[in-house]
């Protein structure tokens, strides 16, 4: 009788605490963009909200918090929002369970594409924010969503910056695809009637899913006729081979946007597995760093040399299964920097991000340094902490052309070369010699940033390059080998590494910025 008492005691906190919501707006001096709609928030029925202009999001923290957040997307074919069964309905359910529940009420995009993301955006960033305030750590913290809800949790799992990148995603009935199983309603309101190619691509979050997409989990029924299976069933296989965690329950009946409806019959069984994958299946890594995170999930991949110059007509070439020490370090960078990888590529790769010929690709370290600094998404921290310099004098690859493909056989490719090498030459950089460098690294350097190791070979700059990782106190370089064929974790400190050539003279550390420095 006692252990009842206690339960219905215990279940009425929860209910009381989850009826007092703090609701906060997402943009209080105004959001960045728009949707193109005026006038006032309309109810259409009950909990059925149309017309948001102002978004918010309402959180209900846990009584007794066990550090892990979530955000809700409700579901409403991206024209309206179901913020009942699919929004606050679940937030009892989520406190019991120490878990702080959050409502994302965000704006229809009216084939304005980004603003319902901007919105689940910016509501990341907020909820980190609040993190300490609210008891819950900023590294566990997930996004959930329902039908077009879905697509947008989704979207945000696929297309985040590296400030907004979900530790989690829960999809309940998801749109996913805007090709041709899509859900046309959430398709014709988030990208029109006549949808570019380049638009239904990027929003098919299948095809965007990468190795640091976060885990999931997936349910759905089988006899869903209003968003079809596959969506989530091939997202599902886009996260298997790509190797990211993700769970699937298919349910035979229930059709879709059940929600947390009692009236689906499988309701016990879906919330059951769900309550078991947040307390056993979810996983959260020790490596909060966006690089060293995706860095180490690239170890043992073989090293390949030469992998971008396959063909003589310049293109930007995405070979992530084998990698030498700067493609390594690229493709990591374009996938921690978040949104699109294949624009983030070419923007590190090219200067400018213009593919124009052979000597448009930034060969030359320092000059894919200062298009990184010049474009915002990298920062020199070497400049900002080391009062060591040396004159650049390039040189090398216009006197031994007969080394590179494009260079052997055009005069035209070597004299442009030549040009770059030109203007770099005689620039002034900031460098820290290997001999002021400890085995324990310094406080400047952190986990995760990119190391560029300089050289005394006569025209060229940088030898190798890697990431920074701490290892017991000690500084350590995670790279792509050429000795050893794969991307390996330096066995010895990388001061000990740089002892062992004599043309290695020092490094230059560079840092990936704040996405809201990015001004590309």
């Amino acid at each position: 009788m006692k252990r009842f008492l206690f339960f219905i005691m215990s279940f009425m906190s929860v209910i009381t605490f989850a009826q007092q919501p703090v609701e906060l707006p997402l943009w209080p001096d105004g959001a960045p963009n728009t949707n193109g709609l005026t006038g006032e928030e309309q109810e259409l029925s009950p909990n059925r909200v149309s017309n948001v202009t102002q978004p918010t999001i309402t959180v209900y923290r846990a009584e007794q918090p066990n550090g892990m957040a979530i955000i809700m997307c409700p579901g409403g074919g991206y024209s309206l929002l179901a913020t009942d069964h699919e929004g606050h309905d679940m937030a009892p359910w989520f406190c019991g369970q120490g878990i702080t529940y959050i409502v994302l009420k965000y704006r229809m995009p009216n084939t304005y594409s980004e603003v319902p993301l901007s919105d689940a955006e910016q509501a990341m960033r907020m909820v980190r924010q609040h993190a300490e305030e609210w008891n819950i750590s900023p590294n566990k913290i997930g996004i959930m969503g329902a039908s077009a809800g879905g697509h947008l949790a989704s979207t945000l799992a696929t297309h985040y910056n590296s400030d907004t990148r979900p530790d989690f995603q829960i999809l309940l009935y998801p749109v996913i695809t805007m090709l041709e199983n899509t859900h046309g309603g959430s398709r014709d309101q988030l990208l029109g009637k006549n949808p570019i190619r380049e638009q239904i691509q990027k929003y098919s979050n299948e095809l965007q899913v990468t190795s640091d997409t976060p885990q999931a989990f997936i349910v759905l029924s089988s006899d869903d006729d209003g968003v079809p299976p596959s969506n989530g069933v091939n997202y599902y296989l886009a996260l298997q081979k790509n190797k990211v965690p993700a769970t699937l329950h298919i349910y035979p009946t229930g059709g879709h946007g059940w929600g947390y409806r009692d009236s689906f019959t499988y309701k016990q069984q879906w919330t059951q597995e769900l309550e078991k994958w947040l307390r056993d299946g979810v996983v959260f890594s020790e490596d909060v760093e966006p690089m060293l995170r995706i860095g180490k999930s690239y170890l043992n991949t073989k090293y390949v040399a030469n992998t971008l110059d396959e063909d003589q007509e310049e293109k930007l070439i995405i070979q992530p299964k084998t990698v030498d020490c700067v493609t390594f370090v690229e493709y990591v960078l374009a996938q921690a920097l978040g949104s699109s990888f294949t624009e983030n590529l070419q923007n590190i790769r090219y200067r400018d991000g213009i593919i124009n010929g052979y000597p448009s690709r930034l060969h030359y370290t320092s000059d894919w340094i200062d298009n990184g600094v010049r474009h915002g998404f990298l920062q020199d921290i070497t400049a900002e902490n080391s009062t060591y310099t040396t004159k650049l004098d390039l040189s090398y690859m216009s006197t031994h052309p007969k080394l590179y493909k494009q260079l052997a056989n055009s005069p035209e490719n070597v004299k442009r070369i030549a040009e770059c090498e030109k203007v770099l030459t005689g620039k002034k950089v900031h460098t820290l010699p290997k001999n002021k460098l400890p085995d324990t690294g310094l406080t400047w350097i952190e986990n995760g940033d990119i190391i560029a190791i300089t050289t005394s070979l006569p025209g060229l700059d940088i030898a190798h390059v890697g990431i920074a990782y701490y290892i017991d106190d000690n500084l350590h370089l995670l790279h792509a080998s050429s000795s050893l064929g794969k991307v390996v974790i330096s066995e010895e400190p990388l001061r000990h590494m740089l002892d062992n050539y004599k043309s290695w003279t020092g490094i230059r550390v560079v840092r990936m910025s704040h996405p809201k420095n990015n001004q590309l």
